[in-house]
């Protein structure tokens, strides 16, 4: 019994071993587990921390360096306040010393109020102060230069005076003769009479006729009279008139004329008999009495051919350019390298400008006028100087421009022209280019005439009474304008030519104008038809008589 009760205890023993034993091993199984996953999770965390290198390494020990040793000297700093700590006792008897400072300074507290507006003034001061600083030392730099400038400036020389005459200023004689110098460039430049030389360029446009002349297609007056020296009832002068008769083959000729058919209206709007330009001109009699005219010019021509003053005298240039309305005007250029007289050529004994000078002095009436620029006041007292040995008159004004227009004086009424200049060749061709061009234009003015007056009037006008003014008014202006300047326009174009062919020899021509402008030239403009009607008149001033033409120069 004993014994089968210790084989059952061993039983009972072997059986709780066996239990623990498993407990332990499933205890090291979960210490084993446990171990796995935490090596695992601190991988993963060494994985994902970032690379250090060398350097941040040392930078990161530095910095801990550092922040231990700011550590260290706060402790410190701390250590030092709480022993300087001050006592209750201290701070009583501080504050009482301030009191009895406050009370004992109470005066120097007022004089110390404005303190800052003191240092304001003292600010301002000083800022006045640096400015006339600057100025001083700009000014000793300035004072330096002139000093250095005027060690170089040769001694000056004392020039003897000059003796002048006191100006006398009186108006020239209205008949003196007038011949212009100009004083330029440290020289004299001698213009004479500009009617020489505003009819030395007449000639040359009339000499080259072919090239300079209008050829353009348009509505205008193509040609313009040649004036005669008399004159009608309104003391217009009248132009020079030659007699043309046609003989069979002159008429022959004319065919191409006779073909070119017109129809016109009077100046009221009336049918004319439907004709020819030929016997609008000659008639029936194949005879007539035409004003002798000539073409007109082409002013881009012109001034192309005369250019940039490349003709002229020697010493001169001439600019040929437009003036008021059909006119042309010359100018005058002193050409500054190859013209004009140096003081030792005009000085000279019996040099050109005192043989002109001699010439001047034999007419009382001629005078000498002189163009002074700037630069050649010198030049002009001794030219004045040499014109005065010959008891010239002269007078002067300052000259700021580089071209001169001076004018022609005393005024000339006439002046003879040769009437064979007129190209008869070259009209004719320019009539039959031109004429056939003008019939067709005043053949469409009257046929398409209502049209064109009524295509003019203002959008802005409505009203049917007010359209009807408007149309009346211009209808009737357009008729007056078209017969007395269209149809002439057009005729004269070819009376033109016929004329050319009769007009021969020398004969008196009036002028008209004055130089600078020059005398017998026109050039082309434009006139269209009235595209609306004419605004009311201006009362005009009452007639007063032309004043007495004077040469207007003053002398001194």
């Amino acid at each position: 019994m004993a014994r089968r009760a210790r084989k059952e205890d061993e039983r009972s023993m072997d059986s709780l071993m066996d239990a623990m034993t498993n407990v332990v091993g499933v205890l090291l199984l979960i210490l084993i587990v446990s171990s796995l996953g935490i090596t695992a999770a601190v991988k993963k965390v060494v994985e994902n921390l970032p690379e250090v290198t060398e350097e941040e390494l040392q930078a990161m020990k530095v910095s801990r360096d550092k922040s231990k040793k700011n550590l260290q000297d706060l402790e410190q700093t701390q250590t030092t306040l709480v022993k300087n700590e001050m006592t209750d006792q201290e701070a009583t008897t501080l504050l009482a010393e301030l009191e009895d400072f406050e009370k004992n300074n109470k005066d120097l507290a007022d004089k110390t109020s404005d303190i800052e507006e003191w240092k304001a003034k003292v600010e301002e001061a000083e800022k006045v102060k640096e400015e006339r600083d600057a100025m001083v030392l700009g000014a000793d730099k300035k004072d330096r230069e002139l000093a250095a400038i005027l060690a170089q400036t040769p001694e000056a020389k004392v020039i003897a005076a000059k003796e002048i005459m006191m100006p006398n200023p009186r108006m020239a004689d209205p008949e003196s003769q007038a011949l212009y110098a100009v004083c330029k460039f440290g020289k004299l430049y001698f213009i004479g009479d500009p009617y020489e030389h505003c009819l030395k360029v007449q000639q040359v446009i009339d000499q080259n006729f072919t090239d300079l002349a209008y050829t353009g297609k348009a509505i205008g007056s193509y040609t313009y009279a040649v004036k005669d020296t008399k004159k009608n009832e309104n003391d217009y002068y009248l132009p020079v008139y030659e007699k043309v008769r046609l003989s069979r083959r002159e008429k022959e000729a004319l065919a191409a004329w006779d073909g070119l058919k017109l129809n016109m209206k009077n100046r009221v709007g009336e049918d004319i008999k439907e004709t020819t330009v030929l016997k609008r001109i000659v008639g029936a009699d194949d005879e007539a009495e035409l004003a002798v005219h000539k073409f007109r010019f082409d002013l881009k021509k012109i001034t192309d051919y005369f250019g940039d003053g490349k003709f002229g005298p020697k010493d001169l240039k001439y600019h040929v350019a437009k003036s008021s309305g059909d006119r042309i005007r010359l100018s005058f250029e002193p050409r500054e390298k190859e013209g004009g007289w140096t003081p030792e050529q005009f000085l000279a004994p019996n040099s050109e400008f005192e043989q002109l000078c001699k010439q001047a002095g034999t007419n009382r009436r001629t005078l000498i006028y002189y163009y002074v620029a700037p630069d050649s006041f010198e030049i002009y007292l001794q030219a004045r100087s040499k014109s005065e040995e010959f008891r010239v008159p002269a007078g002067w004004s300052i000259a700021n421009n580089d071209k001169f227009t001076p004018r022609g004086k005393p005024k000339r009424e006439t002046i003879r022209y040769n009437l064979d200049a007129i190209p008869d060749a070259e009209y004719m061709k320019l009539a039959n280019a031109l004429g056939p061009n003008m019939v067709e234009l005043l053949n469409k003015e009257y046929a398409e005439f209502e049209t064109a007056i009524a295509a003019t009037v203002p959008e802005d006008i409505i009203e049917e009474p007010a359209k009807k003014a408007f149309i009346d008014t211009l209808r009737k202006e357009r008729y007056e304008w078209d017969s007395s300047r269209f149809q002439n326009y057009t005729l004269d174009i070819f009376r033109t030519a016929l004329a050319a062919r009769e007009a021969s020899g020398e004969t008196e021509v009036a002028l008209e104008i004055v130089p600078p402008e020059v005398p017998l030239i026109r050039v082309f403009l434009a006139s269209n038809p009235p595209a609306a009607p004419a605004p009311p008149p201006k009362e005009k001033p009452k007639n007063k008589p032309p004043p007495k033409y004077g040469t207007g120069l003053i002398l001194d």
